[in-house]
């Protein structure tokens, strides 16, 4: 039995990790790939133009020296504000300064960059279907690259959402893409069936049966997905342990076991060593399904990727995107993950724009909450302008029939502070449209 553990690798703090910056959007333009900055000692200037640093060359919103990064000598970044025109703001907050931590969100004007700690030799494979330039990524593209060409157990650990069957298809691909590839969600199969539908069963083995092979036969010198794996009924559990350990089933109605070569990737959302210690999954099932494991990282923990996956999700690599839609995607919470990033390109190709805007997607974007500060971090008690009164918003959203573009301008602030304003007092801006 293999014993590698290996998971999308925990940002470890110390000198293994150095910090940089990856600039996602900046202007009106989606960059892909990002830029990367990495601040060297002393301070990076940021700005429209600075003659060295990070340069917004695109970006008409920003100051010309608009903010300063402060490196410490242990590569721990610190952002300043030089009294910009338009203002800076980490994680959808309005800063003087402010340190940076891993996976911040800094605005300079309509210019994005996401601040990511990264591991020092940090290793990465070329597999085109696991789209992103995040560390957890690249560290899960390089674990393919290495477990795919084994025979081991894969186990794959995510919440939903994160392309679990992406990932497997991706391990089929790097060791038995000659065989089929089978995938079956174990929540689905009833549990009188579940036997019948893994091993398959003779003609006759129950009223009216026919005979089938069942899927760990049609998987025969390929890959067997089973995804949702803590939910496979529990008298089935001791069956499938022994079919691993045997590489043999024996259908329903069959007195022989057949021979069948198939790798097993499962998958799971739920905590299986939680309810191994609960009874409600068999140890040494756990420990032969979780011969290597491996850790898909959620969308909020690679925000660098979120641009990059809405492109490859409108099957658009000359997509546009508005400053105020790409504020809104870098700050969403993304519950759902990339699942989600998915249902929000399939919303903007129905609007059809040739630019597409937040108005398209705003009843699922605007409510997302910002990332909140730390509590004692005495330089971010200075935020952004105050919402107006509730009353007063409502009335002229009415007003304008709840085309944000015209509140703005009637208020004279940008759509992105109208935005804001609208989350703070939780307003549905698509019941208003047309009325």
């Amino acid at each position: 039995m293999a014993t590698t553990l290996e998971k999308a690798p925990p940002f470890r703090r110390g000198p293994a990790v150095r910090f940089v910056l990856r600039l996602v959007y900046s202007g009106d333009r989606l960059l892909a790939p990002p830029a990367v900055f990495t601040p060297g000692r002393g301070a990076t200037p940021i700005g429209r133009e600075v003659a060295r640093g990070i340069t917004l060359g695109g970006d008409p919103r920003a100051s010309r020296h608009h903010a300063t990064i402060h490196a410490d000598p242990l590569g721990r970044l610190r952002l300043v504000d030089e009294g910009s025109r338009n203002g800076t703001f980490v994680n959808g907050l309005r800063v003087d300064e402010r340190r940076l931590d891993d996976g911040d969100v800094v605005a300079i004007g309509d210019s994005y960059l996401v601040v990511r700690g990264e591991p020092e030799g940090l290793g990465d494979a070329e597999i085109p279907a696991l789209v992103g330039v995040s560390p957890g990524v690249r560290a899960l593209r390089a674990a393919i690259a290495r477990v795919g060409a084994t025979t081991a157990t894969v186990l794959l650990l995510a919440e939903s959402g994160c392309g679990k069957e992406v990932v497997a298809r991706a391990l089929h691909d790097a060791g038995r893409s000659s065989g089929p590839f089978v995938a079956v969600n174990c929540a689905a199969i009833p549990e009188s069936l579940a036997e019948s539908q893994l091993f398959g069963h003779l003609a006759g083995s129950f009223s009216g049966a026919v005979a089938r092979p069942g899927l760990f036969r049609a998987a025969d010198g390929g890959t067997l997905f089973l995804d949702e794996v803590g939910d496979l009924p529990a008298a089935v559990q001791p069956k499938l342990l022994r079919v691993l350990q045997d590489r043999m089933v024996l259908p329903l109605g069959a007195t022989t076991p057949v021979p069948c070569d198939v790798r097993i990737v499962a998958a799971t959302n739920r905590d299986l060593a939680d309810d191994v210690a609960a009874r409600r999954f068999r140890g040494d099932l756990f420990a032969r399904l979780a011969e290597i494991q491996l850790g898909i990282p959620r969308l909020r923990e690679r925000r660098e990727d979120v641009l990059l996956l809405l492109r490859h999700a409108l099957g658009d690599p000359k997509a546009r995107l508005t400053p105020a839609l790409a504020e809104a995607l870098l700050l969403h919470a993304f519950p759902y993950n990339v699942r989600e990033v998915f249902a929000l390109a399939s919303q903007l190709k129905v609007a059809g724009a040739e630019v597409h805007d937040l108005d398209a997607v705003a009843d699922r974007l605007v409510a997302a909450p910002a990332a909140e500060p730390e509590p004692e971090r005495e330089e971010d008690e200075e935020e952004r302008e105050p919402p107006p009164d509730r009353d007063k918003l409502l009335g002229l959203l009415k007003a304008h029939r709840g085309v944000v573009s015209d509140v703005a301008k009637a208020m004279k602030r940008s759509r992105k502070q109208v935005y804001r304003w609208i989350a703070h007092h939780q307003i549905d801006v698509k019941a208003l449209r047309g009325s």
